[in-house]
């Protein structure tokens, strides 16, 4: 779930619901998880939000005045196929999820809204038009993220000097190999020689932020990332 938090971190969502409670209790929600949310009380409304903001992602009620959601969806998708749409709903009648289905909605969440199933079925939706969603798993609680360059432990920001966060980076994107010392010292110092001992207080102080055995030393060869666990 923490993974899923931190892929929306940097997104924004529009959201369109009629009922006064559920909106202010949802866009409450979303405020925490989005980094910016935009609301209509109705589907014209939210048309036009969309053509203004651009978001990253519409979450829409299906019963809605003036234009309900399926119509919402309709002329969006008359447009713009790549944007993940999710609908809330209270029924549960065939015709109306065929419907939705036939529009090529990315999810739908029955109300009341079930936080863990919201946040699930958000990140599905986003995974359909980003193949690379940014977040890297890198052992148990410990993440990075590549849109907004930070790297998470236990749901923290690990606060990182400019040569740490590009050691971490070198070492991610060689993540399937050992790197050498000369390779680091290349990336992380191309106008200056330096020395191993250098690079060593360098993965130490890393390691001691961490504590865990994230980066391993290959002896004589240089560093590379303890891949236990990690997807390629």
């Amino acid at each position: 779930m923490i993974a899923n938090l931190l892929l929306l971190k940097n997104k924004t969502v529009l959201f369109a619901e009629d009922d006064k409670i559920i909106r202010e209790q949802t866009i409450e929600i979303l405020g925490m998880i989005f980094d910016k949310v935009f609301w209509a009380e109705d589907g014209q409304k939210a048309f036009e939000l969309y053509e203004d903001e651009s978001p990253d992602i519409i979450i829409s009620d299906i019963k809605m005045p003036n234009v309900d959601g399926l119509q919402l969806v309709d002329k969006i998708r008359s447009v713009d196929y790549k944007i993940p749409i999710v609908l809330l709903t209270s029924f549960t009648e065939q015709k109306m999820l065929l419907d939705a289905a036939n529009l090529s909605v990315d999810g739908y969440v029955i109300k009341p809204i079930e936080l863990n199933t919201l946040i699930s079925t958000i990140s599905k939706a986003m995974k359909r038009v980003e193949k690379n969603v940014g977040i890297i798993t890198l052992q148990k609680d410990l993440f990075f993220n590549s849109g907004t360059q930070e790297l998470y432990q236990n749901g923290f920001i690990v606060s990182l000097g400019v040569k740490e966060l590009e050691l971490i980076k070198l070492l991610i994107d060689n993540r399937s190999r050992t790197v050498t010392k000369d390779e680091i010292s290349e990336a992380l110092w191309p106008l200056d020689s330096t020395s191993e001992s250098s690079i060593k207080n360098l993965v130490l102080r890393i390691r001691k932020k961490l504590n865990t055995d994230i980066i391993v030393s290959v002896r004589g060869i240089g560093y590379r990332l303890n891949t236990r666990n990690m997807p390629e």
